[in-house]
């Protein structure tokens, strides 16, 4: 078929069947319809893949708690050496908290705060279902460590590393995004 009989054929401009066929210009949705009909061409049509920005956001946040479980939580006094003070350092998965005398232990928080993560990405891939009374638990851990952390006023050169601040901060921005989620029309939806 010559460009001027499919040109007269899908009523199409023969100069667009040309810039065309010569990969000069991307031709219009419209015109490529016009087109496939005049040839008999059975388009299927692609369905567009939406990215799903919660699970994103869901994934970066629990990516960065895991992350900073790693990094130094709390920084304590230890002894005098030469007059200069020493400092012991713990992290996520070392080190404890009191609170009213009961231990808990870094880990603890660490485990807690990453299934939060690991339930909400879960949750955002259709995996489960609403799992807020989980979350509630894992809150309460939360909870009662960061209370503990504001209770040891006794303890020397206490201070707070960054490590710590990333987790609660990106642990509380996973639980708002989780509710967010869970009240829009269709949140359970999963995209191919």
């Amino acid at each position: 078929m010559s460009q001027e009989d499919l040109a007269e054929l899908s009523k199409v401009n023969l100069r667009t069947i040309q810039r065309i066929e010569n990969n000069e210009t991307t031709p219009k949705e419209k015109t490529l319809k016009l087109i496939y009909d005049a040839l008999d061409i059975v388009v299927i049509d692609n369905e567009k893949i939406k990215i799903d920005k919660y699970i994103i956001w869901s994934s970066s946040l629990t990516l960065l708690i895991i992350i900073s479980t790693f990094l130094g939580w709390l920084r304590f006094f230890k002894e005098y050496v030469d007059g200069n003070a020493l400092y012991s350092t713990s992290n996520g998965w070392e080190g404890i908290t009191n609170l009213n005398g009961y231990r808990l232990d870094n880990w603890l928080l660490s485990l807690s705060t990453i299934t939060v993560g690991l339930i909400v990405v879960s949750h955002s891939l259709g995996l489960i279902k609403n799992k807020l009374k989980y979350i509630a638990m894992q809150i309460v851990i939360l909870f009662l460590y960061v209370s503990g952390i504001f209770s040891w006023s006794h303890v020397q050169g206490f201070d707070l590393r960054p490590g710590l601040f990333i987790l609660v901060i990106a642990t509380i921005l996973l639980i708002i995004a989780y509710r967010k989620k869970d009240r829009k029309p269709g949140a359970n939806i999963v995209y191919k």
